[in-house]
């Protein structure tokens, strides 16, 4: 055998280094690798795996907005968003242009010779101060810059000058809001606090007419608060509470004490629990008229407490019985007009009740009692009441000649009575009024005809028969006029 001609270390070197050896069994060519060429090679193909991934990424969400160069916290390159936002973190947003190219694939021999590269936090790094010297926030492909700014409200101009309205008084101001309507007032109470100070002056607000109107809950107790004086609210509709709930549980609030003191609530629509509301911080009261209200005990009871009470209105009332208005007679000894027409009372009621009568009392209308009340009633009414100036016991069918003689004998300053409807009275018992000088009126309606009404006005010519069809005992209007009560303006 023939030696190698470079010797035997040549040949030992040889032997060293990994052999490639060409086979050919049954007509394959196979290629073999030794040992540490197979490791080398299982690991290049592991990169280039992991490259060719990471490309085909890139090119699947090439429409979107999110740049894979760089994200937060200068980690991997190349790790996955979706895992990113499972770890609580963020890709980075690159605008660069560079991002958007696709990127070409790499060769498969390219990284044999390179199996380590340069760090990752320093590639981001690097990135992230090239593109903080470049970039610009707002590029021409993004959105309008109107919407990235918030612009406040224009600044009103400030006119320039003296203010002469706050160089005015408190009185000059007043004297010209007195010409307002009340619905003005409460706008002009919006302008400012002084405006408002002083569009509720009580001076504005003594005198208001609500008559009429649906009233929410609350609107009463606010008119009440202004202090109002004067107040109708006849035909109106009141709504419940009367103070607003808001006032009511406010801890600094005083006991509420009114200023009314005319009061009219004819025919109102009102609650028994709203009326007691209302009454019950009324203590000033001088004249009032409840007419069709329903009445209750704690409510005659609030009426009693005005001592200084002159006129009340209870005609056509009810729930009324003798206990409720003898604790208002006893109490309201100024007492010298009052209306208990059509109540309903009995006969046992009427006993009681023209036994108390205060000796102050000036006008009475008992009308509307057709079988109760008797010729004893109206004898001990006019023995308690003998200062009456003018009685209306209209409709008492039970009446006879006996109850007038009781008014001729002890009502000498009655200048106006009604024996309207009561029949059981002959006509003839009505000539003996020529011996009262101070009558002046006198209502006989339903009882006598054309003839004989002419005979009794010969007979008493100083007389003036039938001229009212409606008595005005106690009511707040009467007639036409409906602005104002008792002779008192409501409307400015």
């Amino acid at each position: 055998m023939r030696q190698d001609a470079r010797g035997p270390a040549a040949s030992r070197g040889r032997a060293e280094t990994p052999q490639l050896t060409n086979v050919n069994k049954l007509g394959a060519h196979h290629t073999v690798w030794s040992h540490e060429g197979v490791v080398r090679g299982i690991t290049a193909g592991m990169d280039l795996a992991a490259e060719s991934g990471k490309c085909r990424y890139d090119k699947e969400n090439a429409n979107t907005s999110m740049k894979c160069a760089r994200w937060s916290l200068g980690g991997d390159v190349g790790t996955n968003p979706p895992l990113l936002a499972d770890m609580g973190l963020a890709v980075l947003q690159d605008e660069e242009a560079s991002c958007h190219a696709p990127s070409s694939s790499p060769s498969p021999f390219s990284n044999l010779g390179h199996v380590t590269s340069a760090s990752p936090s320093h590639k981001v790094l690097q990135h992230v101060n090239q593109n903080v010297r470049n970039q610009d926030f707002l590029t021409e492909n993004s959105t309008s810059s109107t919407e990235f700014f918030v612009y406040k409200r224009r600044k009103l101009d400030n006119f320039s000058g003296d203010d002469k309205f706050n160089r005015m008084s408190d009185e000059l101001i007043l004297a010209v809001l007195r010409w307002l309507p009340k619905f003005m007032l409460a706008r002009c109470a919006q302008v400012s606090r002084r405006w408002k100070r002083l569009a509720f002056d009580e001076s504005l607000w003594r005198r208001l007419d609500l008559g009429g109107k649906t009233l929410k809950p609350g609107v009463v107790g606010r008119v009440i608060l202004r202090g109002c004086v004067i107040l109708r609210l006849a035909k109106a509709e009141v709504g419940t509470p009367i103070f607003s709930p808001q006032l009511q549980h406010l801890p600094t609030l005083l006991p509420v004490r009114s200023k009314l003191q005319y009061l009219d609530l004819s025919m109102a629509v009102i609650q028994p629990q709203a009326l007691e509301e209302l009454l019950s911080v009324c203590f000033d009261l001088k004249k009032l008229s409840l007419e069709h209200c329903t009445l209750t005990q704690s409510v005659c009871s609030y009426i009693a407490k005005n001592a200084s009470l002159e006129t009340l209105n209870l005609a056509m009332c009810y729930g009324l019985c003798h206990s409720y208005i003898v604790e208002i007679l006893t109490q309201c000894k100024r007492l010298h007009c009052l209306n208990l027409a059509w109540t309903g009372l009995s006969s046992e009621d009427l006993r009681v009740i023209c036994r108390r009568f205060p000796a102050s009392l000036e006008r009475l209308n008992l009308s509307g009692c057709r079988n109760t009340l008797s010729d004893s009633h109206v004898r001990l009414l006019s023995e308690q009441s003998s200062g009456l100036v003018e009685l209306d016991v209209s409709d008492a069918t039970q009446l006879t000649a006996s109850a007038v003689s009781s008014i001729i004998k002890h009502l000498t300053r009655a200048e106006y009575l009604a024996f309207s409807r009561c029949y059981a009275i002959q006509p003839d018992t009505y000539l003996e009024l020529k011996a009262m000088p101070n009558l002046l009126y006198l209502d006989l309606y339903g009882i006598l005809n054309d003839s004989a009404l002419n005979t009794l006005r010969q007979s008493l010519q100083h007389i003036k028969i039938n001229k009212y069809l409606f008595s005005s005992v106690a009511r707040p209007t009467v007639g036409i006029r409906r602005t104002s009560v008792w002779g008192l303006r409501v409307r400015d």
